[in-house]
């Protein structure tokens, strides 16, 4: 008899409450980027261009190398030491605002930097290797789907208290308060999360079979999975996957009011839900090959993906960034289209990540490389925004901006589609070690092999029966 799904040492379960940790760490901090690429006050905006930039660069290295420290002390307190570098994150952004003084911000950029890289290598892990092969798009879309609902909430915070204002303000005193409440509740949700081989499927059987392997063994195997030529090959859609934050933090705060700000960022938000959906029904539908679903997955998100970012160049081809226009508002002329692109940018490029994320999942099941490859997307994700919050802090002109990140998009596309066309495998059960095989999996491939007995041919599975 089939275990119910909802127990708390279920991958569904896990995956939730991953979810929710990256909701309200992630997602908020989204919010935040995008009232104005950390803070939304005027004379702030140079430095926390810089701040994220700085906290970019170290992401690169605490992701790439996270999974050393997640296989040492486990997921649970590596997603909570994450936790915790966001609430000095959103403190430093508030002293800021309070102050004036700027060195608290940029010590809380740097110890933010390590923190956030431990946070979605925990995340990444539990995306890529709880799930079974047919589930990977939902779990993506679910873990996803959370951090947008986060930040949602973090969107209705400012809208609600800034809906009757008109002005180019920055962030209420209250709305951080309000993040960092919500963030210490998380961390003590992140403490929460457990390893694979504690975790049982449905069927009885255990997600993977993991033991502690040493620092040093964990750092060199952690380093032998980046010389994996298809990992390789995505590097530059890793680079490109959080560009968009950049651009439309900048755009946006460039172009619009506070408020406009705020409703812009949260309908985007919650408008993502329902086409995440639609690209989740694509990569796990049953009947379809896993190369067709890659394929169609792709077009689904790449074509308005260019048509976006075609328009994005566009519209900002006269835009001067040292002579900025009077801020929009909402009842504005002109309003409506700007709001349609912004929706569309958002949408497609958000969902560029699912992508990166699912074709990960069809290189491996098991849970030591698949925490390498959930590392090693974050570290590029971190140099590729870094990189662009460095050369946006130079105000150079939005139409060289776009047009380079278009043609990054451009590129990756064509890395997805020989990806899909040529490496994507059905399956990776029997050809991993570490991995425990479904049962319904087994009987399916393997219908030789008797359950609950061993067969010369196959390492024995343990099933957990019901008392």
């Amino acid at each position: 008899m089939a275990l119910s799904r909802f127990r708390y040492r279920s991958p569904f379960c896990m995956n939730i409450l991953s979810g929710i940790v990256v909701a309200f760490t992630s997602g908020i901090y989204l919010c935040l980027v995008l009232l104005g690429a950390g803070g939304g006050q005027e004379d702030s905006l140079a430095l926390s261009t810089r701040l994220l930039a700085i906290t970019n660069s170290i992401w690169v290295l605490s992701s790439a190398l996270g999974s050393v420290v997640l296989h040492t002390i486990g997921p649970g307190p590596c997603a909570a030491i994450g936790v915790s570098g966001y609430i000095l994150y959103v403190g430093g952004l508030w002293y800021f605002g309070k102050t004036d003084v700027t060195t608290f911000p940029y010590i809380a950029a740097v110890i933010f930097g390590i923190c956030a890289g431990l946070n979605f290598v925990a995340n990444g892990y539990i995306m890529l290797c709880y799930p079974q092969e047919k589930e990977k798009g939902s779990f993506i879309t679910v873990n996803s789907g959370l951090m947008a609902m986060g930040s949602v909430i973090g969107g209705i915070i400012p809208l609600l208290i800034d809906r009757n204002v008109d002005s180019e303000g920055g962030v209420p005193e209250s709305v951080y308060i309000a993040f960092i409440v919500i963030m210490f509740c998380t961390m003590i949700c992140a403490c929460f999360l457990q390893p694979p081989n504690k975790i049982t499927r449905d069927d009885g059987t255990k997600v993977a079979d993991i033991k502690y392997r040493g620092l040093y063994v964990e750092l060199k195997e952690n380093i032998k999975s980046f010389k994996d030529r298809r990992f390789l090959m995505l590097i530059p859609c890793y680079f490109v996957s959080e560009t968009y934050l950049v651009f439309l933090g900048s755009t946006n705060v460039w172009r619009n009011n506070l408020r406009t700000r705020c409703l812009s960022s949260f309908i985007a938000v919650v408008l993502q839900i329902p086409f995440s959906v639609g690209l989740q029904q694509i990569l796990d539908w049953p009947g379809w090959k896993r190369k067709k679903r890659a394929l169609l997955g792709l077009a689904y998100v790449a074509v308005p993906l260019w048509a976006a970012w075609i328009w994005e160049i566009i519209r900002v081809k006269d835009w001067d960034r040292a002579n900025p226009p009077t801020p929009m508002d909402w009842t504005d002329d002109g309003f409506a289209a700007d709001f349609v692109l912004f929706i569309l940018n958002w949408v497609s490029s958000t969902l560029w990540q699912y992508l990166v994320l699912y074709y990960l999942g069809t290189m491996t099941n098991d849970p030591y490389t698949s925490s390498h490859y959930g590392g090693g997307f974050r570290s590029g994700l971190a140099a590729g925004e870094a990189f662009f919050f460095g050369i946006d802090s130079l105000e150079i002109p939005f139409i060289r901006e776009a047009g380079t990140i278009f043609a990054l998009y451009a590129f990756g596309t064509l890395i997805f589609a020989y990806l899909g066309f040529y490496e994507v495998q059905d399956t990776m059960y029997f050809k991993e070690e570490h991995v425990v095989v479904p049962l319904e999996v087994m009987n399916k491939m393997r219908p030789d092999v008797v359950l609950d007995g061993e067969d010369p041919g196959i390492e024995p599975i343990e099933v957990l029966k019901k008392d």
